[in-house]
């Protein structure tokens, strides 16, 4: 299980890095004579394309197998990567991030949490947390090393080096991942399809579980401006947010192995809603930085409990069809809650309606309560 574990990482790791596009967006999107808006156009393609690539994956799973998925998955980043440091016209952005990177993305990260869902079901937790906070230190480490090379050698060169890094991430996760399709994972009878009951209570949890952390990523920066932080002040406070972020996926799966995973959804969604009310609340530089800390340890909770709970419900085999349902909780909320919880909030800077932005709390914590029964621990 170990193996499974480790190709997990190294996809997520390597997939996680299309997070990092916002480090060059302007400068490439000016570089090829595109539009300012082309910079976050191509991030909003790369998600859509993620999410229909995670969709597809359950059929891919079942007839290639996850190896070459990843080796397919490997050859696409490198190549939209590649087209991207080399392009001169603005379809090379389009088409190399986000059609084939986001592509690769999706692909990578629905194979990691597949495999990740054949663990046995007291160690699920932490080995979900441990492949899902992968994906999230992707964009942190580009985020550390950037800053420094993109001002010496230039975007194309760095995202050519990009480039051959994800490639061999990919291909490093295919030849650690097994060869064999979904149709011979886990014993038989474990491949029943998962009824309403269990998806969309999951779905419901994990769109209203994100809702906030969503927000306050895509309006971070506007959102600690207005609660008078300074621009270092600002930075601290986005800081905390991804590394609350990543710490969420780590300690909330593992947490949940020793409580179980209703328990420890309950306290991530609780974290949420008193985050919310911080940032909502009195403007001490204190309480809205442990708030941006807590929104991002719940959203990384909830991002790694959610495909946890999902397998301790249906199965490894099973598992690739419920959760790619399941994720489309994500996809849709992250494009609702930035875009109206900007619209009712000002951006962020109408403190007093910062609250409605845990309003998507309420359902989520309702669905746990309709959540069937984990599965007999022989069965998954």
């Amino acid at each position: 299980m170990a193996r499974l574990v480790l190709s997990g990482v190294v996809a997520n790791l390597a997939g996680g890095t299309l997070f990092g596009w916002s480090l060059v967006a302007r400068q490439a999107s000016r570089d090829v004579g595109a539009p300012a808006l082309t910079a976050a156009a191509v991030f909003a393609v790369a998600i859509a394309v993620f999410t229909l690539a995670l969709l597809g994956t359950r059929r891919g799973l079942h007839v290639l197998g996850p190896r070459r998925l990843l080796g397919g998955a490997a050859v696409a980043a490198g190549a939209g990567l590649g087209v991207a440091a080399t392009g001169q016209v603005p379809l090379a952005l389009w088409v190399g991030i986000g059609l084939a990177f986001g592509a690769a993305s999706g692909v990578g990260y629905g194979v990691s949490v597949a495999l990740v869902a054949r663990v046995s079901a007291p160690r699920r937790g932490a080995a979900t947390g441990l492949v899902v906070a992968a994906y999230a230190a992707g964009p942190v480490i580009l985020g550390l090393l950037a800053p420094h090379a993109v001002p010496v050698f230039g975007w194309r060169a760095c995202a050519a080096g990009l480039a051959v890094a994800v490639m061999g991430l990919l291909a490093g996760a295919a030849a650690l991942a097994p060869a064999e399709g979904t149709a011979r994972w886990g014993p038989p009878g474990a491949e029943e399809p998962a009824d309403r009951r269990t998806v969309v209570p999951l779905w419901v949890v994990f769109a209203g579980g994100a809702a906030p952390g969503l927000f306050v990523f895509a309006s971070a920066a506007p959102l600690a401006a207005g609660r008078g932080l300074g621009p270092a002040t600002a930075g601290v406070a986005v800081s905390l947010l991804a590394g609350g972020n990543l710490a969420g996926r780590l300690v909330g799966g593992w947490w949940s192995d020793r409580v179980g995973r209703r328990p420890a959804l309950t306290a991530a969604l609780a974290v949420a809603a008193a985050s919310v009310g911080g940032l909502a609340g009195p403007i001490e530089p204190w309480v809205v930085l442990s708030s941006f800390a807590g929104t991002g340890l719940a959203y990384g909770a909830v991002s790694a409990l959610v495909p946890a709970a999902t397998a301790d419900r249906v199965g490894a085999r099973a598992f690739p069809r419920a959760y790619s349902r399941v994720f489309t909780a994500w996809g849709c909320a992250g494009l609702a809650a930035p875009v109206i919880g900007g619209a009712l909030t000002g951006g962020g800077q109408r403190a007093d309606l910062v609250l409605l932005v845990a309003v998507p709390l309420i359902p989520a914590a309702l669905a746990l309560l309709l959540l069937t029964p984990p599965l007999p621990r022989a069965r998954v």
